[in-house]
């Protein structure tokens, strides 16, 4: 099955709507966008029709737009507008032929020429990464560049315990309570099997009013009618390939176009006070290497056998911890908070080694570093999970079967959440 453009119809459609409604009553924002949409697809061949109604079945919601209509008129005023993208391989742009093709890059270029703004482009994803560690990178790969518009997309990283509906709800909670109020937009994509956490990541979408597009919305019925299959979508498992990352692409612009037609505002947005599944992770701050106790709420006093040394992986280049098979000595910290992570290097292999994470002289965890699922790729590893913040004698000790071998720890880091909904 070929993808052909159907947003060109729709935008031209989308015009006419607007000037034919001129002076008169034209009803509900999604009556007016599905009206045009239909008159747009009644000039369409019969192949067209079914990628038409393809990418209407990707459109879950507007959500409340105020603080999207809000950025966007302010690229309209001449302001320049930051849109960035946060989420797995499928947002770094796995499967597409190169960085200007994924769909990322691609959804940006539509949304800059759609409104004639000045708009920058930031993407942050990262292969192999969950929204738990997503969450925990936000603040210096995507909050610390003052981003208007932010694309979430881990539903086929995530799992569907609880730590990862409260990761995932943190991390929308985090950008929304940012003082520049930026619009966030939730991507929901899908594997071949058939994984995605769509079902509870639209659920904390619909609680905070949230824009949502939906790739198995659009693509899986086309599959099971035998109109399209996954090879047209994506050459391996999961990633799009370079006609799936346009389609993709696609289903945001087509978004954006009904944003066009949507003929009613929202006049304010709030956001809920209370978390849907919960917040326990919520604003983490994330210590690098080079962070020199910077933050009093991690506090190092030794390193023992894990000196800081020059080491980089993925957007981690700022050195490690780092074990290299000798002694036994603690990495000793104070920390203040209700969870604590380590961010390491995982990998399938005999050469990685394990620690034992003590709180206030008691073990509360064993970290092993050499994981079945595990290439190479940074890891959040979770050590203490609990109820409120507390004061924290935090030490960390090789495991004696682990002399010869190498921890590498590139970040610690810490939330401070008091109030949990379950």
């Amino acid at each position: 099955m070929k993808f052909k453009k159907f947003a060109a119809l729709l935008v031209s459609a989308a015009i006419c709507s607007v000037f034919s409604a001129c002076g008169e009553n034209s009803g509900t924002a999604e009556t007016s966008a599905e009206t045009s949409a239909e008159t747009a697809a009644e000039t369409l061949s019969p192949e067209e029709q079914i990628h038409h109604d393809m990418v209407k079945r990707s459109f879950v919601s507007f959500g409340n737009t105020y603080r999207l209509e809000n950025k966007l008129s302010k690229a309209a005023g001449g302001e320049t507008v930051t849109v960035a993208y946060l989420g797995g391989s499928i947002t770094e742009g796995i499967g597409a032929p190169d960085k200007e093709s994924c769909y990322a890059k691609l959804s940006f270029n539509a949304i800059s020429e759609m409104n004639g703004g000045n708009f920058e482009y930031l993407n942050a994803g990262l292969s192999g990464t969950p929204s738990i560690l997503g969450n925990l990178r936000v603040q210096k790969d995507v909050l610390d560049y003052s981003p208007d518009i932010v694309f979430l997309e881990f539903a086929v990283n995530d799992g569907m315990e609880n730590i990862y509906k409260e990761s995932y709800e943190s991390l929308v909670r985090t950008i929304l309570k940012q003082d520049s109020e930026p619009a966030v937009i939730l991507l929901f994509t899908v594997t071949e099997t058939g994984h995605t956490c769509q079902e509870h990541m639209s659920q904390i979408g619909e609680y905070y009013q949230l824009p949502m597009i939906s790739v198995p919305n659009a693509i899986q019925p086309e599959i099971e009618a035998g109109r399209m299959t996954w090879a047209d979508y994506s050459a391996d498992e999961a990633h799009p390939n370079a006609e799936g990352h346009k389609l993709v692409a696609e289903f945001i612009e087509n978004y954006f176009s009904q944003l066009m037609m949507k003929d009613t505002a929202d006049p304010s947005y709030e956001m809920p006070v209370l978390p849907k599944f919960g917040n326990s992770y919520e604003s983490a701050f994330l210590a690098e290497a080079d962070y020199g106790n910077s933050n009093e709420d991690i506090q190092i006093q030794d390193t023992g056998s894990f000196p800081v040394t020059e080491r980089r992986i993925a957007d981690f280049e700022k050195g490690a911890w780092l074990y290299s098979g000798e002694g036994q000595q603690p990495l000793k910290m104070t920390v203040n908070g209700n969870s604590l992570f380590f961010i390491c290097k995982r990998n399938n292999s005999s050469s990685m080694g394990k620690f034992e994470v003590y709180m206030d002289g008691k073990k509360a965890a064993t970290i092993d570093t050499n994981q079945p699922d595990g290439w190479g790729e940074p890891y959040a590893f979770q050590a203490v999970n609990r109820s409120g913040v507390h004061q924290m004698e935090v030490e960390i000790v090789p495991t004696a079967d682990s002399a010869g071998k190498t921890i590498e720890i590139f970040g610690i880091a810490v939330s401070q959440n008091e109030e949990f909904k379950f």
